[in-house]
């Protein structure tokens, strides 16, 4: 069983305005072998997002070049998939770039070729850009969302409301090529479960990759249950565990952080 850490320190929450929101994500520094917590700060009226980092025992924040992009906001409808994920000392997120992005409604106006993946390194505090990959070319009512599989950074994207797409960067840094890791048909999902969640909302995550199986868990923010999908015979089945779990919102962590001994 998980054991619950101490609390890691506290910030003075302001209200700036109606249009100012705050993101955390969690990494470590390898070189200084230092857990650290990063805050987003994006200020609407001054069109940048600030950032803040504090490392764990210091209790201090200290102010970092600023996001040289906008974060999606936690209010964009289905979150998840705009968290920061961290994977070998860096913490990415999808990002838009070079426009100011309203908290509301603006995902209507939205081109495929605006996003970015935004990646700090920890050990320098130095920001790159990273684009996604070719094949996203096209949005549609769902956003696409960045997650961690493989011991790889991914993207996923939905393709005309007709396939669930995922891509793997297996060379970090390394853009082309983006290799397709997953390709899923809501049509099969449609046969398979006549409930199947309205497609115009619908938006899969996926949680775990099985290989030798070919099974995948993927979460579906219109419903309460997870969906296992085998891609050797193109079916799938929704897990049992339904009471009280967020599975959009569910995150990969390692098994302890902290050695107690």
């Amino acid at each position: 069983m998980g054991t619950m850490s101490n609390k890691l320190g506290h910030f003075s929450y302001l209200m700036r305005g109606l249009y100012t929101y705050y993101k955390f994500a969690f990494g470590f520094d390898n070189s200084s072998e230092t857990y650290k917590v990063v805050m987003l700060t994006l200020d609407v009226v001054e069109n940048r997002t600030h950032v803040q980092v504090l490392s764990v025992g210091d209790n201090i924040w200290r102010t970092i070049q600023s996001f040289p992009a906008v974060p999606l906001p936690n209010c964009y409808k289905n979150q998840g998939g705009s968290d920061g994920v961290y994977l070998n000392g860096r913490l990415n997120w999808l990002a838009i770039q070079d426009r100011l992005v309203s908290v509301y409604g603006w995902e209507e106006n939205i081109k495929a070729k605006e996003f970015a993946i935004v990646s700090l390194y920890t050990e320098t505090k130095s920001f790159t850009r990273l684009m996604p990959p070719r094949g996203f070319d096209e949005m549609s009512n769902v956003k696409p969302s960045v997650c961690i599989l493989k011991g790889s950074l991914c993207f996923s994207h939905d393709f005309k409301r007709t396939e669930f797409i995922m891509w793997q960067m297996k060379i970090f840094g390394v853009e082309e090529p983006w290799t397709q890791l997953l390709k899923i048909s809501y049509q099969n999902l449609r046969t398979r479960f006549h409930d199947f969640a309205d497609l115009e909302y619908c938006q899969l995550s996926p949680l775990h990759l099985y290989d030798q199986s070919d099974t995948r868990i993927l979460a579906n923010n219109q419903e309460q249950r997870a969906i296992l999908y085998n891609l050797r015979d193109n079916t799938a089945k929704r897990t049992k565990i339904i009471n009280e779990i967020h599975w959009f919102s569910a995150k990969v962590y390692v098994e302890s952080f902290v050695s107690y001994i």
